[in-house]
């Protein structure tokens, strides 16, 4: 367990920096390593196993990882046979996913992820274990790469092994890795080597290891390599202060110009990932978008704090360090002389600095891209409290009887905390840490105790159990036991039965597939979309079954279909990462070519007028019984307009009238267009508040005193029509009841003028219902300080067809608090007349489309094929609702054409009345640049390697040194 202290150029002790080659046995280390790795993995799933349930999340698990590595696998495949067959082919664009996709983006965590390549080289059908498989794998090479980072440093076999099993049993890669997010584990396998490949650079070796290992993390994720470069700057700035260097301000620039280069580098080296991801990334709404974000994090979280970091949690948290680790780090406050005293200093820095961020809010939203607060940076506590454990094992023999009484004081101060916190919260799982925490260190106390003892006797040897190998045995076992026990109980119906929330073991294809529409969809017309009624198979339903749709869920969206949402006031999600169908909108439905609908037999009651079942489509594996609808009224996903407005006169339009626009004319985004706004049939109505219970209408706001209050307003209403409640500008702020009071009985009081209540935990979402009596729609809205929030602040709830006058409409509000909106409406449409609309586009469209791989294919008739002349005179616009992005180019008849953004979110081309044909191709936007910077960078780095190798080989030769000698 001794450290090597070899000297560095300036004959200084030398703390990192060692090459592995200079580790022994390296091997069996690390099948050591996997068999330990193995039954700490078994015992932290071990409530899975027992339950039969699968590590596939029933949630991102099912909707997103899973279907797109099964989705990946079958990719590469396809394009290993389109390159046997000599005709290669790369599908960059997926028309199923959502309105339509780019694949890489929206795969984006799951397409670059190196570790999902395996699939190409499993069966789909046997996904499920390839899926769990990898989630160990990841698990594993975590330890691995800790591993090497400790041997890079000197550190001996034995303490490594304990800090590798704290770092893979931290909260961050236990809950947001193993547990949620399985591809969250390749940030903490790449983190320890760009540590690895700072520390080379610091003593001038070769820093391809920086470069590659943050390439690493820049093709997998932009977001987490924005990461890894505010951990990287901390971590330089210790380690430049903090160890033995001739440092003078030429050297300090010199050396940040270098780390600058370096990363740069790796940027520049996976720029065909990068560029098109960084293009996606600005390009999103919910990016940059202002949040009100506390300063502070909330009482009951510094209350907690203690006793999550020793394992007790409600949710996942990435907090979570375990009992070794929290006495590792209350170790270096007191192990003076009993550890290198600048190790000591440098990682109690590190260790302080992230404690010090857990404890403040804003921390976690400055390393989210300054978005909502989130804990996920703090796998970087979870790496320093593993090497702060590698660096307790050798101290242990060597603390003093003082050492120990004040860690027992420190120890005992941690252990009342979190026992008041138990006592208050009242869980088991809250006691057991505790128990736990003590148990260790009396253990670990008392074996210290009979080691000094015995070392202090005449005899020459120690017993075998008062060993340093024998102290790193008990430590292992003490860390998987703790892990084991914390998470058990965290998993279990003792704790929060979040053991639940997974598939179980063997059904996790039967949930992906849920229906087996393969010979259905053969039978439909491609040309059009399918829409449901709901999402109980779950959103990616189209893309896993291949069908072009209209859910969606994914990080990365394409912001002009959001745009679109957002201006029709769809009340599905309020994230805008996800959406599902149209809430039944009668127009959208014609418009954006919903032919067909699938609907549980239990959801029947909400498909629309006008479309009739076809087939019976089975029970699906969520035992729910399905069927097919189809309808005559749909356009197909490309037509023609005869006529075009602009979006400055779209938006000038409320939410429903905008809907009836896009049935009668193209909105361009333009300054001029020839066409004018039409006249409409849609009614805006007039709203009187006829009861309330709980609430008070005001001005512009509804004060909300109780849950679940609710206001019913009456209106005129209109027969045979969509009737709609409309929200714009609506915004929600949690308020302790009597605050909600007191601005029910003084509405000249602004929200603003009330004192901030510290003890009260405003809610960051609530739910909004809408219902006329015969049904309800309910629509969830988040303040900015949610991670759903999306600035999302209109919303139109369609409450579908009567026969009769709606004349009553009841709004129920789920938290108390001041709902603030700047219009509140009501609004009818009349199916009737939006189906005529239907019929004549129907009636003048003269396109067709034929999809193909990346590119679309579009004929357009002639208006008039006896008057060629006069059809070059006339003016129409082939709509195609696929969603608008710069990725697309557009020809007709072998010339290139300016692609229009059209109703909002999608595309059109102007063409005469002549026929056509029109072909639009993908390529991702800025792959092009991408793969040119790659290639600029392979080229220049291979230059630069080869450099290296030819001074390396010059130093060799004057030092008289071998060429596999570590040259400083």
């Amino acid at each position: 367990m001794i450290e090597r202290t070899t000297d560095d150029r300036y004959g200084k002790k030398n703390y990192f920096g060692y090459s592995l080659a200079e580790t022994t046995r390296k091997g069996r280390y690390a099948l050591v390593l996997l068999g330990v790795c193995a039954v700490a993995f078994a015992g932290v799933t071990l409530t899975l196993i027992v339950s039969g349930r699968s590590l596939v999340w029933d949630t991102d698990g099912r909707l997103l990882y899973f279907p797109f590595m099964v989705a990946e696998g079958e990719w590469l495949r396809d394009i290993a046979v389109s390159l046997l067959a000599g005709d290669l082919a790369i599908p960059l664009y997926s028309f199923d996913i959502g309105f339509g996709a780019d694949w890489l983006i929206a795969a984006s965590g799951n397409s670059n992820e190196p570790i999902n390549l395996l699939a190409a080289l499993c069966p789909p059908e046997a996904s499920e274990w390839l899926y769990d498989a990898l989630v160990f794998l990841r698990f594993y090479l975590a330890a691995l790469a800790f591993s090497f980072y400790c041997f890079s440093r000197g550190k001996g076999k034995g303490a490594t092994l304990v800090g590798a099993l704290c770092y893979v049993l931290c909260g961050y890669i236990l809950f947001w890795g193993v547990l949620r997010h399985p591809n969250f584990i390749d940030f903490a396998v790449f983190l320890p080597f760009v540590f690895m490949g700072a520390d080379k650079l610091f003593v001038g070796k070769n820093p391809l290891l920086l470069i590659v290992s943050m390439a690493g993390i820049f093709v997998y994720s932009i977001y987490f390599a924005y990461m890894t470069c505010l951990f990287l700057l901390m971590y330089c700035l210790i380690t430049y202060f903090a160890y033995p260097r001739e440092r003078s301000m030429g050297d300090f620039a010199l050396l940040a110009g270098k780390f600058a280069l370096c990363l740069l580098a790796a940027f520049a080296l996976v720029g065909f990932s990068t560029i098109p991801m960084f293009i996606t990334l600005t390009s999103m709404g919910r990016v940059g978008i202002v949040r009100d974000i506390a300063f502070f994090q909330t009482a009951d979280f510094y209350e907690s704090f203690a006793s999550v970091l020793l394992g007790n949690h409600e949710a996942q948290s990435a907090s979570v360090l375990g009992a070794i680790p929290v006495i590792a780090i209350l170790a270096l406050f007191v192990a003076r002389d009993s550890m290198d005293e600048r190790e000591r200093r440098a990682w109690g820095c590190g260790i302080a600095l992230c404690l010090i961020g857990a404890l403040i809010a804003k921390v976690g939203s400055v390393f989210n891209g300054f978005g909502y607060p989130t804990d996920r940076w703090e796998v970087i506590l979870g790496f320093c409290a593993a090497y702060a454990a590698v660096l307790l094992v050798p101290a242990i023999p060597r603390f003093s009887a003082l050492q120990w009484r004040r860690l027992t004081a420190l120890v005992a101060v941690v252990a009342v905390w979190a026992l008041v916190y138990a006592f208050k919260e009242g869980t088991l799982l809250g006691f057991a840490t505790v128990v736990m925490f003590a148990g260790i260190y009396g253990a670990l106390a008392l074996w210290a105790f009979f080691r000094r003892r015995a070392a202090g006797s005449p005899s020459s040897s120690l017993p075998r159990v008062l060993t340093e190998r024998c102290l790193c045995a008990l430590l292992i076992l003490a860390v998987v036991a703790n892990a084991t026990v914390h998470v058990g109980l965290f998993m279990s119906p003792l704790g929060s039965s979040y053991c639940k929330e997974f598939i179980r073991a063997g059904h996790v294809w039967g949930t992906r597939e849920q229906l087996d529409l393969s010979s259905v969809l053969e039978q439909l017309d491609d040309t059009y979309r399918i829409n449901r009624t709901d999402t109980t198979y779950g959103r990616n339903g189209s893309f896993v079954h291949g069908y072009k749709g209209f859910d969606f869920y994914s990080s990365f969206y394409n912001q002009a279909v959001d745009d679109f949402r957002q201006s029709m006031g769809l009340s599905d999600d309020v994230k805008s990462t996800m959406f599902d169908g149209t809430r039944q909108r009668a127009a959208l439905d014609y418009v954006l070519g919903a032919k067909y609908y699938i609907s549980s037999t239990e959801a029947a009651n909400l498909i629309p007028g006008g479309y009739v079942k076809i087939a019976e489509l089975g029970e699906a594996h969520n035992g729910l019984s399905y069927e097919l609808y189809e309808t005559d009224r749909a356009l197909p996903l490309v037509f023609t307009y005869g006529s075009a407005v602009t979006q400055q006169a779209y938006e000038e339009l409320d939410l429903v009238q905008r809907q009836e626009l896009l049935t009668r004319a193209l909105v361009l985004a333009v300054d001029k267009a020839e066409g004018t706004v039409p006249r409409f049939d849609t009614q805006r109505e007039q709203l009187g508040v006829v009861e309330v219970d709980g609430a008070t209408v005001q001005g512009g706001r509804i004060l909300v005193t109780k849950k679940n209050a609710s206001v019913t307003f009456s209106l005129s209403g209109r027969a045979g029509c969509e009737t709609y409640l409309c929200f714009e500008g609506l915004r929600f702020r949690s308020l302790p009841v009597s605050d909600a009071e007191r601005l029910a009985d003084e509405p000249q009081l602004a929200s603003d003028d009330l004192a901030v209540n510290p003890s009260f935990t405003p809610a960051k979402t609530c739910w909004v219902t809408v219902s006329d009596g015969a049904r309800e729609s309910s629509f969830e809205i988040s303040t900015s300080a949610s991670p759903k929030y999306a600035g999302k602040e209109d919303w139109a709830v369609n409450l579908g067809v009567s026969e009769d006058p709606v004349t009553s409409i009841t709004v129920t509000f789920g938290g108390v608090g001041i709902y603030e909106f700047a219009e509140l409406y009501g609004a009818t449409q009349s199916v009737e007349v939006i189906r005529e609309n239907a019929e004549r586009l129907q009636e003048g469209n003269a396109a067709s489309v034929a999809f193909g791989n990346n590119a679309m294919t579009v004929s357009v008739e002639a208006v008039d094929s006896t008057a060629a002349g006069e059809n070059r005179e006339k003016s129409r616009y082939v709509f195609v609702s696929v969603p608008y992005s710069e990725g697309w180019s557009a020809t007709m008849d072998g010339e290139s054409v300016e692609i229009l953004k059209a109703n909002v979110g999608f595309m059109a081309v102007e063409v005469d009345g002549e026929s056509h044909k029109l072909r639009f191709s993908y390529v991702t936007p800025g792959l092009d640049l991408g793969l040119a910077c790659t290639g600029i960078a392979v080229v220049l780095l291979s230059v630069f390697e080869l450099r290296w190798v030819r001074h390396r080989r010059t130093m060799a030769d004057r030092r008289g040194t071998s060429e596999k000698e570590p040259i400083r």
